[in-house]
């Protein structure tokens, strides 16, 4: 009878925890970044939060490129097109662990959102 109650227990104890961490670990997760092109041309991308710049390199059209930043701040994005035109988007987007945030890229903007 004790060898039953501790292995019903034992099952239980592991059902919790892994629904603890299947809750927990999306919140603890370092904050992914994802930059799509959808303009017809290659770009070149940057993204600047707080006094850091990273270059993204060039993105071709309808291409994507993600990353992960171990921080919490507020970034926006610069792309620059061949013809030398720049835009960037604003305001800046913040991110802190856990979140999903999307760069994308267009002839005339880039258009940022945040997910949890």
């Amino acid at each position: 009878m004790i060898k039953k109650l501790l292995i019903a227990t034992s099952i239980l104890s592991g059902f919790v925890i892994g629904i603890l961490l299947f809750t927990v670990a999306p919140l603890v997760a370092t904050p992914k970044f994802i930059v799509i092109n959808e303009s017809r041309e290659t770009v070149a991308v940057q993204a600047h939060w707080r006094e850091t710049i990273r270059d993204l390199g060039d993105i071709p059209s309808n291409g994507r490129i993600e990353f992960e930043v171990n921080d919490e701040a507020s970034m926006n994005f610069v792309a620059t097109f061949p013809n030398g035109e720049i835009i960037t988007s604003s305001p800046a987007v913040y991110f802190t662990s856990g979140t999903v945030t999307y760069a994308v890229i267009s002839t005339t903007s880039v258009d940022v959102s945040t997910e949890l």
